[in-house]
């Protein structure tokens, strides 16, 4: 009975523990798996394998089931689906891009464009990530951004630099911010949520990154 009760109680302190780092431990699996989806689409790989523990931890969706067995491991498809890697040091930010349309499985997966025509090439080019609260992944610590921070977009016909030029917050409906105005120089509209409402569950307004580019 004593040795059950000890082990009991080591057991509650490490769950404790894990509780406690649980947002720590989560950004450190999603840097591992975004480092190895970056790295096999700079290799020109088609599919980067992401095992269920880590599926689990980092909540990546993946085409594999439930378990960890080889057969289960099938990962996340890259090679159609992915446009380039997002890059804002002073932000943290290190994301794979996957092309639109939008979905919530991409926007576990890293950032992505809006729209299912977009494309790298457009005069201004939206990219939707998630606020992950109180883990360094994804959009959340875009508001780190300042104006004249340099955005890095890398794709396969190489690295285009940006200079962010406004931030500002919108209302959901104010989709013209990603109109596109031809004869301008091109820029990236990063889009993420902002002012959550704890009463509605609701994030009631969106923060909009606005950055031209220089390189």
């Amino acid at each position: 009975m004593r040795v059950f009760l000890r082990l009991l109680g080591v057991a509650m302190i490490i769950s404790a523990a894990v509780l406690f780092f649980w947002q720590d431990i989560r950004e450190i699996f999603t840097d591992r798996v975004n480092d190895r989806i970056i790295e096999a689409y700079q290799n020109g790989e088609s599919s980067v394998d992401v095992g269920g523990f880590e599926s689990m931890v980092t909540g990546i969706s993946t085409e594999a089931g439930d378990d960890d067995t080889e057969e289960a491991r099938e990962g996340i498809n890259i090679g159609e689906g992915m446009a380039g890697v997002l890059k804002i040091d002073s932000a943290g930010i290190n994301e794979p891009v996957f092309e639109g349309p939008v979905t919530e499985e991409k926007m576990k997966n890293g950032v992505s464009f809006v729209n299912g025509t977009d494309h790298p090439d457009m005069q201004n080019i939206p990219i939707a990530g998630h606020r992950v609260e109180g883990a360094g992944i994804r959009f959340n610590y875009l508001d780190r951004a300042s104006v004249g921070d340099r955005i890095e977009f890398i794709t396969e016909d190489g690295t285009r630099v940006y200079e962010i030029t406004d931030i500002f917050d919108v209302n959901p409906s104010q989709v013209e911010v990603m109109d596109q105005r031809e004869g301008q120089p091109q820029q990236l509209t990063l889009i993420t949520c902002e002012d959550y409402n704890p009463e509605t569950l609701l994030f009631e307004k969106r923060m909009i990154v606005k950055a031209t580019i220089v390189e």
